[in-house]
């Protein structure tokens, strides 16, 4: 089974080097994202004005760009924290006020970002230059799902911290 090794666990450093490998191609997928679907999103989204190019379609491509990649820092934030999570998990001290602030933290800035990606993007529907709307509503509600993970594992984690500290007060 995953996580044994002849009837006895892995060592913790075993999945903190999951935990690295994982953020790293998190990251490395955020940034494809970032290089290639933005500009071509940001493109096919408003056909209207890409048919009449210009000044004015290059001002909107540029702003609704900077949007998205304003949009997409926080994230690159948050796998920060995820990162110094599984330090912890390396280190035996998950169940600390440290790692409870990492997810509490986490998904503040998912919940924040959320609402500022949905708020953008609904404005850029409204004037015309975002044909992706629903599907970027789509993505913010598995964002917000995501960030309510967050929230609960650091509700758990404080409840876990706090037996943890107890019960090394009464040894």
């Amino acid at each position: 089974m995953f996580g044994q090794k002849n009837g006895t666990e892995r060592p913790a450093k075993n999945y903190h080097g999951l935990m690295k490998t994982a953020i790293v191609l998190i990251g490395i997928c955020g940034a494809v994202i970032c290089i290639f679907w933005f500009p071509y999103g940001v493109s096919s989204g408003m056909p209207a004005l890409a048919a009449e190019g210009g000044e004015a379609y290059w001002t909107a491509f540029a702003s609704a760009c900077v949007f998205y990649y304003l949009a997409a820092l926080p994230c690159f934030a948050i796998l920060f924290y995820l990162w110094k999570v599984s330090d912890l998990v390396r280190e035996k001290r998950l169940f600390s006020r440290e790692g409870v602030g990492c997810f509490y933290k986490s998904a503040i800035i998912l919940f924040a970002d959320l609402l500022f990606f949905v708020a953008g993007n609904f404005v850029l529907w409204r004037m015309g230059r975002n044909e992706w709307f629903w599907a970027y509503i789509f993505l913010a509600l598995c964002g917000c799902a995501v960030a309510l993970f967050f929230f609960i594992i650091s509700k758990c984690l404080g409840e876990a911290a706090k037996l943890q500290e107890e019960s090394d007060e009464t040894i």
